[in-house]
């Protein structure tokens, strides 16, 4: 509970060789799945501010990426627990996972059913 760190991995020994090799198997999944999930950060970031196609240029693209790889930076460099972000991402996709989206699949089922 309260005596365990944020990223499970610190908890254990440094001198423990497997959680060393975990470390980095960790290390190297997260640096080679990044962009996968960057891009699906960036594709939904532009449809939420519903940013036309036409608009979305080499530039564009490489301008917001800047943005948004800066921005996640700034929140690596000031968040020193990762507990906070896993308990804010988890309590709020878990709302919308039990309130909004059960909601949002009925609205659209009656509204098929008039079609």
């Amino acid at each position: 509970g309260a005596n365990s760190a944020g990223f499970i991995l610190t908890n254990y020994s440094s001198k423990d060789s497997l959680i060393g090799l975990s470390r980095i198997l960790v290390a190297f999944a997260l640096i080679f799945t990044y962009p996968l999930v960057f891009v699906g950060c960036r594709d939904g970031f532009l449809s939420l501010f519903r940013v036309p196609k036409e608009k979305q240029t080499n530039a564009f693209l490489n301008n917001l990426t800047y943005f948004l790889l800066s921005l996640v930076t700034l929140a690596a460099m000031n968040l020193k627990d990762l507990s906070f972000v896993m308990s804010f991402g988890g309590a709020t996709l878990g709302n919308a996972l039990i309130y909004i989206l059960p909601a949002l699949m009925f609205k659209k089922a009656v509204e098929d059913m008039g079609n």
